[in-house]
């Protein structure tokens, strides 16, 4: 029988992964009473995507790493950091927010070969350099599955990065992160080529 946990949930128009930072403004006072009971018990909560008609069941416990502003009505703006995939079982009632029995959901593959993590590796160091201008990406956590880890530093959609969090295929994960940085690269180039062409009337430059 796995271990459950009687968790907050954050139903929010984003997905969270493990490892990654997000920022969240937290105004409703049932979600300043969350962050509240988190703190005090030094507990984490769930955030599940929220698609208008009802939430994921498949979220990510994040716990607060930072409190950026305190407006004078109550308002925050914290910082949160994803833990951990879990699957929500059962609503449990008694606080102010939505709570929720969760459990862990584990990988069923959790290796993928060196050569694919290479291959993700060396497209999101051509990423960073493209966008950023910086020859040395920024260091990628190893606590974590390698693929939660490059994505997680990456701007994108919600429903991508929640296909990612279901996926429990480390190999399938890491093929889903070389398409979106493919495609990432592949879009820079074109904006690279578009203001090139731009500067030069249309007319390719000669050198």
């Amino acid at each position: 029988m796995p271990e459950l946990d009687d968790l907050g949930l954050f139903p929010l128009g984003l997905v969270l992964l493990p490892g990654e930072r997000a920022p969240l403004h937290l105004f409703e006072p049932r979600y300043r009473q969350l962050l509240a009971d988190c703190v005090l018990d030094d507990q984490p909560f769930v955030i599940l995507q929220d698609h208008g008609d009802g939430a994921s069941p498949i979220g990510c416990t994040a716990r607060f790493v930072a409190l950026g502003r305190r407006f004078v009505d109550g308002r925050m703006n914290v910082t949160v950091i994803g833990e951990r995939v879990v699957r929500v079982l059962e609503e449990t009632s008694g606080r102010l927010y939505l709570s929720a029995w969760v459990e862990d959901v584990a990988d069923e593959a959790p290796d993928a070969p060196d050569d694919d993590q290479a291959e993700v590796r060396d497209l999101f160091a051509r990423l960073v350099a493209e966008i950023a201008g910086s020859s040395t990406p920024p260091p990628i956590r190893e606590d974590i599955p390698f693929s939660y880890a490059i994505a997680g530093m990456i701007e994108m959609p919600a429903e991508p990065k929640q296909d990612l969090l279901e996926c429990r295929d480390e190999q399938m994960r890491l093929g889903m992160v070389r398409d979106i940085l493919s495609a990432a690269l592949d879009g820079a180039d074109k904006e690279r080529i578009a203001a090139a062409r731009a500067r030069t009337n249309g007319k390719v430059a000669l050198p």
